[in-house]
C-alpha cells in the first residue's frame, strides 16, 4: 500500500513523471549507442582477428601504433582531408548562394524550395547508385548527353581515373547534402529582421557590404553548426563512395580503410583503434574551430 502511493506521488510530481519518461529513453541510448562504443574500445586494445579467434589477445595501445606507422592509414588520411576540405567549400558556397536567392521573394518560391530538397531525401545507397548510372563509361547518362550534344566524340570511363574518381564522389556528397545545409541557411537568414537591412540601405550600404557587415555575421552561429555537420559527414562518408566505386584505392578514404580492415580482412582490433582515431580527430577538429569562432564573436 506504502509503495503504491509512493509510486503515485512519484507519477503525478512534474520531476517524477520527467524522469519515467526519460529512463526508457537513457536505457535504450545506453544499450545502443554506449555499450557497443565500450565494446568497441575494449577491442581496440586487443588483437582480435575473426578469422584467428585462437589468437585473441590483449595488446594495449598496439594497435594505435600500427595504425599510425601503416602507409595506408597515412594515405586515407590525406585523401579524406581533401575530401573534407573540397566538400566544406563547395557544399557552404553553392548552399549560401541557393539560401540567398530563395530569401527573395519571387513566384514559385515554394516549388523551388520543395524540390531542391529532394537530392537529400534520396537515400544515400540510392545517390550513389544514382551517379554510378550516370557515370557509366559503356552506357552512362553524361557520356550520352554529352555524345549527342558534341562535346565527345566518343564515350569516357569518368570513374577510371584516380584523381576524376575522388572528385565524381566529391560531387555526389555535395549533390546530396547542399539541400540541407540550405535549409539551415535559409531559416537563419529569414530569421533576421528586415528592419535591420532597410536601416543599413537609408545610411547608403551597398549589397556587398549588407551582407559582409550584416548577414554574415548575424547566421555566423548556423554557419558554425553547419560547417561542423558537414565536416563529420564529410569525414564519415561511406554509402555514396562504397556504392559508385566500392574499395577502389583511388577513392578509399579513412571510412574506407576502417571498413576493409575490420569487415574484408576481419581484423576488428585494428578496425576499432582506427575508428576511435578517426573520432578523436573529429572531436579535436570541432573543438578548436568552435573556439576559434567564438573567440573571435567575443572580441
Amino acid at each position: 500500500m506504502y509503495i503504491g502511493k509512493k509510486i503515485r506521488k512519484i507519477v503525478n510530481s512534474e520531476a517524477g513523471f520527467a524522469y519515467l519518461v526519460l529512463i526508457p529513453i537513457v536505457v535504450l541510448i545506453f544499450f545502443m549507442a554506449y555499450l557497443p562504443a565500450i565494446q568497441s574500445f575494449r577491442l581496440s586494445l586487443m588483437y582480435y582477428n575473426v578469422k584467428l579467434p585462437w589468437k585473441t589477445r590483449f595488446v594495449g595501445l598496439s594497435n594505435y601504433v600500427e595504425i599510425l606507422k601503416d602507409s595506408g592509414f597515412w594515405q586515407a588520411f590525406w585523401r579524406s582531408c581533401y575530401f573534407v576540405v573540397i566538400s566544406v567549400s563547395l557544399i557552404l558556397s553553392i548552399a549560401m548562394g541557393f539560401a540567398l536567392t530563395l530569401n527573395q521573394d519571387f513566384k514559385g518560391r515554394s516549388a523551388v524550395r520543395v524540390l531542391i530538397m529532394l537530392p537529400w531525401a534520396i537515400p544515400p545507397v540510392v545517390n550513389g547508385f544514382i551517379w554510378k548510372w550516370f557515370l557509366n563509361g559503356d552506357y552512362g547518362f553524361l557520356n550520352g548527353l554529352l555524345y549527342q550534344l558534341g562535346i565527345i566524340s566518343k564515350y569516357r570511363p569518368w570513374l577510371a581515373d584516380p584523381f576524376s574518381a575522388l572528385n565524381w564522389a566529391i560531387v555526389t556528397f555535395v549533390w546530396r547534402f547542399t539541400p540541407f545545409v540550405t535549409i539551415l541557411l535559409l531559416g537563419a537568414l529569414q530569421s533576421i529582421p528586415p528592419e535591420i537591412y532597410d536601416a543599413a540601405k537609408v545610411d547608403g550600404a551597398g549589397i556587398k557590404s549588407r551582407f559582409f557587415y550584416i548577414t554574415l555575421p548575424l547566421i555566423r552561429p548556423t554557419l558554425v553548426i553547419a560547417m561542423i555537420v558537414i565536416m563529420i559527414y564529410s569525414f564519415t562518408v561511406f554509402d555514396e563512395i562504397y556504392t559508385l566505386t566500392g574499395l577502389d584505392p583511388a577513392t578509399k578514404t579513412l571510412m574506407m580503410y576502417d571498413y576493409e580492415l575490420t569487415f574484408e580482412k576481419g581484423r576488428f582490433g585494428l578496425g576499432s583503434a582506427l575508428a576511435y582515431l578517426i573520432g578523436i580527430f573529429m572531436f579535436v577538429m570541432a573543438y578548436f574551430y568552435i573556439k576559434t569562432i567564438y573567440r573571435e564573436v567575443e572580441h
